[in-house]
């Protein structure tokens, strides 16, 4: 008898498998009876075999105290780097400076500095990326009891922040909506694919469609900061250096929730301006990461303090492709669910990033009535068991209810 090597087996399934991109072809689209696309930005994360690769090929990230940029400049003449850009993180008092290595690898380099110079902090550039798949069927937003909870408020007095790519702000549905928007860098307003995503979570969260908007009256604060390659539009990434710069626009703008829609590997940049925002009394909700993982240790939704939200369909079954660990906190819809797409289209979407977005809009309704920031132990309380009795994996707390969460609140 033939024996085969189980593990030799397991890689081989691991690394043929593959997730397909879509085009604008595939999602643009008129009726509310089409495909869904699924977005969600995802990455692997890291392992020791084979090498660290989700960082910018030529860049290294420079931290210093705000106050203390001479020591910098001495950092990147002494090293032979290039300066790409330079800003000071204010919320943190951290200044921040992207240079060019000069064909050094950022690794190997980022670790030098870190070992022979205390003045700075070395980071690579890590990048974060997006991803596609297609699923079927619709179902309302409203198994959570937004519907209920849109009586008595609709989310007024607060402000989301979301991290995402730019905004279709002239879609017919956000037109009313209290939307200021900040760009990080110029996009292509013509591609649909450089706001898809964005305008996607942008639609959950304060869509004036009363089908699709959880928050429609609370302000949304929309910093783009991930973008299109030119040869590769639809491939969207984002760097820790932007996501930093969000972030702080983010705590500087005073905002009241957070929402963070995408994935990545730990990365101290993120999760210190992370932390900085919960410790200002910012609720940060971010998505549990759609790859499908056991154990998972994506980020930032690791970080503690941070909402975690997983999707479920309109069974509450959760997402095949949710990632499980200890780290989820509340399951949400965020499959199939009708929202916005670039050029007044609709689409149907599914991903953690959807479920994510739920979760802060439902965050935004109820502090808007309960007027202080502990909004965790009130949904921890109200949410619907799901899955295994208790906290699991799969469900976290449960499914999250604005309703009923409301009717301890009034």
């Amino acid at each position: 008898m033939k024996h085969f090597n189980l593990i030799h087996l397991l890689v081989t399934l691991f690394v043929t498998l593959s997730v397909a991109s879509l085009s604008a072809e595939n999602y643009l689209v008129e009726d509310e009876s089409a495909d869904p696309v699924y977005f969600d930005f995802i990455y692997e994360p890291d392992r020791p075999i084979p090498p660290r690769t989700n960082f910018v090929k030529d860049e290294v990230v420079l931290l210093y105290p705000a106050d203390k940029a001479g020591s910098v400049k001495n950092i990147t003449k002494k090293y032979g780097l290039e300066t790409s850009s330079k800003v000071v993180l204010s919320s943190v008092n951290t200044g921040m400076l992207v240079a060019k290595t000069k064909g050094q690898n950022p690794l190997n380099l980022s670790k030098t500095i870190n070992q022979k110079e205390k003045s700075v902090e070395a980071a690579t550039n890590n990048v974060f990326k997006t991803a596609a798949t297609t699923f079927n069927n619709a179902y309302s937003m409203y198994e959570t009891g937004v519907r209920y909870v849109h009586a008595t408020t609709k989310g007024q007095g607060i402000t989301i922040c979301m991290v995402d790519t730019p905004v279709d702000i002239y879609h017919p549905s956000l037109s009313n909506a209290l939307i200021e928007t900040l760009d990080l860098f110029d996009f292509d307003e013509k591609s649909p694919e450089s706001m898809l995503h964005g305008t996607s979570v942008a639609g959950v969260l304060v869509s004036q469609n009363k089908h699709i908007g959880i928050a429609p009256r609370a302000k949304l604060f929309a910093v783009g900061a991930f973008k299109a390659d030119s040869s590769r539009p639809d491939d969207l990434k984002g760097t820790s250096s932007d996501v930093a710069k969000a972030l702080d626009a983010c705590i500087q703008h005073k905002v009241d929730v957070i929402n963070l829609s995408f994935t990545g590997g730990k990365d101290s940049l993120v999760e210190k301006m992370v932390n900085k925002a919960i410790n200002k009394g910012i609720i940060v909700v971010a998505a549990a990461g759609n790859g499908g993982r056991v154990g998972s240790t994506i980020y930032p939704a690791l970080i503690p303090g941070v909402l975690t939200a997983t999707a479920v369909d309109e069974n509450q079954k959760l997402f095949d492709m949710a990632d499980k660990g200890q780290f989820i906190d509340y399951a949400a819809p965020g499959v199939n669910i009708l929202t916005l797409a670039p050029q007044g289209k609709y689409k149907l979407a599914t991903g953690t990033s959807i479920s994510s977005a739920h979760v802060s809009g439902v965050a935004a309704l109820l502090l808007s009535r309960k007027g202080n920031k502990n909004i965790n132990n009130v949904l921890k309380q109200t949410a619907v068991d799901l899955g295994k009795p208790g906290r699991d994996q799969e469900y976290g707390e449960g499914l999250i209810s604005a309703s009923r969460a409301l009717a301890i609140i009034k």
